[in-house]
């Protein structure tokens, strides 16, 4: 137990066999500058910490030019794995799904340099750590780090062996269950629409407000 490093969990002698997460995903780092020529052509979708949470990236936002952006940005894809580095307990750990742009929007994605991109080592899915890293054991061990912890409190983390065998299914269904996320998605905004559509043109927002006040 003296050998132990502070906040990085390892199996006890005779307990789960594991594997270091950086032998499944490394953390990417490609930026995204406001100031590079070479991207102004490009439209961007901007994620902030605020916009993933419990597996799911829940932000709606609108593609931007390159000159909008304010500030560095790092660059992802879809099939990666979002994980904020700052402040573990608002547990802002996510899947990139195919969806996570609206119906038609065709942009490059970029986020916050507060979060760490974790891509697949192989082309086999890795939305199975998103459960992993939410799981309250990984969770304490990054929560020991606040306000902050360093990439390498990621890719050192066990991921056992019996959650590696069973990958591809848990993959598929956390992919599943981002799809169902989506579809309620679709969903609630045909209802706002519906709902917008029902109020007449004359109520303008501040006579509905002083109906809603009566």
């Amino acid at each position: 137990m003296g050998g132990r490093r502070r906040g990085s969990p390892k199996a006890e002698p005779g307990s789960e066999k594991t594997v270091p997460l950086s032998s499944i995903a490394s953390i990417v780092r490609q930026t995204l500058n406001p100031r590079s020529r070479s991207a102004e052509a490009c439209q961007y979708v901007v994620f902030a910490t605020s916009d993933v949470r419990e597996g799911v990236v829940i932000g709606k936002k609108e593609p931007v030019p390159l000159s909008e952006v304010a500030s560095l940005k790092k660059r992802f894809e879809r099939n990666d794995v979002l994980i904020s580095r700052s402040r573990p307990y608002l547990r802002q750990v996510a899947f990139v799904d195919d969806e996570v742009l609206g119906p038609g929007i065709e942009a490059e994605l970029a986020c916050s340099t507060e979060f760490f991109i974790l891509r697949s080592t192989t082309s086999e899915s890795i939305a199975f750590l998103v459960p992993f890293l939410l799981s309250r054991p990984v969770q304490k061990v990054l929560s020991a780090s606040h306000p902050r912890f360093y990439q390498g409190s990621v890719l050192t983390l066990p991921v056992p062996e019996r959650l590696l065998a069973d990958r591809d299914d848990c993959s598929a269904e956390v992919i599943r269950g981002i799809g169902f996320y989506r579809r309620a998605e679709r969903t609630l905004a045909r209802l706002i629409e519906s709902a917008e559509n029902a109020i007449a043109p004359e109520d303008a927002p501040g006579e509905i407000s002083e109906r809603l006040r009566r």
